[in-house]
């Protein structure tokens, strides 16, 4: 049943959850996006949680009634699926993983896939390393163990808008040589997302000294009064804030971070039709975080997490883990993810998407078994990469119809 909410002046609807994919192993991390010609995708990856996969593979839904109803339609090698360009043929593009040292031996320029789907999701291809970084003022650092999807400890595209027409601005986060923490930087392209220049720096290793990550995962939008914010997360648990800066010059310079009042991970923030702000993040917890004010100075949540659970069956609940929401320790964060006994069932890594003025679409997912995949039986666990292998749970801990599964939520102002 939907949910008439009011928070700080603002009242919608918060309808029920859908399913829009589910699947054995893994389904998680997703994104929705909308074809210029009116189609929706949803992208989730079918991968580990590993920089040192030896495969990458994302699957694809679609919707062709607004949301309705979803089909799972294909499973494609070498497209992260955040494609945030839209291309005058109708098509979505973006740069996309893995990304490596061109020409091999430094570390300030690199090369990615471009990727590219048409046609309404009927046509998908790849440019193999079609996507160029260039002109990043210090070396990154190389990563101790390099992979064929991984080389180097830099995270490109986290989020891209659209400036001007055919110029786009992108956030990268990245560990550069001698540091220990990551540092965000900005990108520009001119030539629909396949050449990439540095542009400025948002945040330093410095400026997160007090964070056990530092600025990454961050997210652009364009406020009422044209200047620009960048939110991103300051590493994890509910006593690890999110920080944002403003730029007034179209990103040339950035002020100081600033802290907010939300906590999570991959943080997505988007200016409504109706001038309200809102950010979806999470971890513990799934939450939507709206601001009615033009710069976003306060903010009042709403927990989609509960929600969730209130609308959906015992076999959809979600459960925040061990720790729920309470404050923890570094330690605690990253071991988390795989206690057996009461594992954290959500990512919570979000994505939204206004498919018309007054209608605000969020994508997030559930695993019953937290960072652990599903399994598809007892005979051929081995098949799972070691770092999840699902010997580690109790036989009578495997539920046989379990799946993990991507929702959707409609909220209607």
């Amino acid at each position: 049943m939907a949910q008439e909410v009011e928070l700080g002046g603002l009242r919608f609807t918060a309808g029920t959850p859908r399913i829009v994919a589910e699947g054995l192993g893994f389904c998680w991390y997703p994104s929705i996006r909308r074809f210029p010609t009116g189609e929706l995708l949803v992208s989730y990856s079918k991968n580990p949680d590993s920089a040192e996969n030896l495969t990458n593979v994302n699957g694809l839904s679609l919707s062709k009634d607004e949301g309705a109803t979803w089909s799972q339609h294909a499973d494609v090698s070498g497209l992260s699926g955040r494609l945030n360009i839209s291309l005058s043929d109708g098509s979505l593009a973006g740069p996309n993983q893995p990304y490596k040292p061109d020409p091999l031996g430094q570390w300030r320029t690199f090369v990615g896939n471009y990727g590219r789907i048409g046609k309404g999701g009927q046509q998908y291809s790849v440019d193999l390393w079609g996507a160029r970084i260039e002109g990043l003022p210090r070396d990154v650092k190389a990563r101790t163990v390099q992979s064929p999807t991984r080389w180097a400890e830099i995270s490109p595209f986290t989020h891209i808008i659209e400036l001007e027409p055919e110029r786009h601005l992108a956030t990268t986060y990245l560990t550069f040589a001698g540091d220990d923490r990551y540092s965000t930087v900005v990108m520009t392209s001119e030539d629909e997302g396949r050449t990439w220049h540095y542009l400025s720096t948002v945040a330093t290793a410095e400026d997160g000294a007090d964070s056990w990550e530092g600025f990454c995962e961050s997210s652009l939008v364009r406020l009422e009064d044209g200047d620009l914010m960048c939110v991103g997360r300051m590493g994890g648990g509910r006593d690890q804030l999110l920080a944002r800066s403003y730029s007034s010059d179209e990103g040339k310079s950035w002020s100081s971070i600033d802290r907010l009042p939300a906590w999570g991970v991959l943080p997505q923030v988007n200016r409504l039709s109706n001038g309200a702000l809102v950010i979806s993040c999470g971890r513990p917890g799934l939450f939507i975080w709206f601001s009615t004010d033009p710069r976003g100075e306060h903010w009042e949540p709403f927990d989609l997490m509960a929600h969730h659970n209130s609308e959906m069956g015992e076999a959809h609940q979600i459960s925040p883990g061990k720790y729920g929401l309470e404050p923890v320790t570094r330690e605690q964060y990253y071991t988390v993810h795989h206690n057996f006994d009461l594992p954290d069932q959500t990512t919570s890594y979000t994505s939204m998407l206004e498919v018309e003025p007054g209608r605000l679409l969020i994508a997030y997912d559930r695993m019953p078994y937290g960072w652990m995949p599903v399994p598809t039986d007892a005979e051929v666990r081995s098949r799972i990469l070691a770092r999840y292998a699902v010997s580690n749970l109790a036989p009578d801990s495997m539920t046989p119809d379990e799946r993990e599964r991507i929702y959707l939520l409609e909220l209607d102002f």
